[in-house]
């Protein structure tokens, strides 16, 4: 679940409107399970300079490529992130200032990328280190920001940290996230769990729903969206399609049982997310239906 309710209060980045996916070597994968900001993950003291205030975008193999989202302006490159990984930092044409990080130490040296060079869509940057095995994603509003800012457990997000998740959805064409809280609530309502308001916050009854939710998917029943949860109630949502109210009603077991052998990732063009940071339960505002919904519109 989401560990800080803050996330609900950020906007969505803008930029531009059909940003590059910046590992085209990857199919997109990044998981909804683990929302956040509000603290510096694996990070405990004011040394750490990965924060975890943004996306990942996971499943990136030693050596795979890195692309520029968007026309930007290199404001810093090899810089420090995480131990023996390097991050990228860019300014937007579009007006956001732009993490990657997860670089191989001095990959940029092989497509000639330095600071303050421009740069196209869709250019390359460098390459992922391989242990590290993603690429973190952060966007921030800002006309001079040269360095993602540090978000620390008890304070409120940085000035002009902005959500990426649209963001990122508009670079795979699809709308499948499970991240707001009123969305996770409609996915356990449609697959009959969760009969209370829609608008209401994350408490004891929607806990209940989905542990109900998670005893019948045949999963490990904690209360927590976590990534076996992700997985198993996308993968329901996915059966259900196309069924009739009856077909697909829990009590039927159409909906809950038969989606081990199918890939719920694969049923909603293979999306996941994975948002980091945080400390409480909550999730993103991004506006969106779920991902049954978000097919239809």
């Amino acid at each position: 679940m989401a560990r800080s309710s803050e996330w609900e209060k950020l906007e969505m980045a803008q930029g531009d409107p059909k940003p590059t996916w910046p590992l085209p070597t990857v199919t997109p994968k990044f998981a909804t399970w683990s929302v956040g900001g509000g603290r510096p993950y694996g990070c405990e003291t004011d040394k750490c300079e990965r924060w975890h205030a943004g996306v990942d975008l996971t499943g990136a193999p030693d050596g795979a490529l890195i692309l520029a989202p968007e026309d930007a302006l290199v404001v810093g490159i090899d810089r420090g992130w995480s131990e023996g990984s390097k991050a990228a930092f860019l300014r937007t044409s579009s007006g956001l200032f732009v993490v990657l990080g997860g670089f191989k130490a001095g990959s940029h040296k092989e497509y000639g990328i330095t600071t303050g060079q421009q740069v196209r869509k869709g250019d390359k940057l460098g390459r992922v280190l391989g242990s590290y095995g993603m690429i973190h994603l952060e966007t921030y509003i800002s006309e001079t920001r040269t360095a993602n800012s540090v978000w620390w457990r008890t304070e409120p997000p940085p000035d002009g940290l902005m959500n990426p998740t649209n963001y990122v959805e508009r670079m795979v064409g699809d709308k499948v996230s499970l991240l707001q809280t009123q969305q996770r609530l409609e996915a356990l309502k449609t697959l009959g769990y969760y009969k209370g308001d829609l608008s209401a916050t994350w408490g004891a009854t929607s806990t209940e729903a989905l542990r109900a939710a998670q005893a019948a998917l045949g999963i490990g029943v904690d209360g927590k969206w976590g990534p076996e949860t992700e997985d198993a109630i996308q993968r329901a949502l996915a059966t259900i399609q196309g069924c009739s109210a009856d077909e697909c009603s829990p009590s039927s077991g159409s909906a809950v049982t038969d989606g081990a052998s199918s890939d719920p990732l694969r049923a909603v063009s293979r999306v996941g997310w994975w948002i980091i940071g945080g400390a409480t339960v909550a999730g993103v505002a991004i506006g969106l239906a779920v991902a049954m919904r978000a097919r239809e519109e």
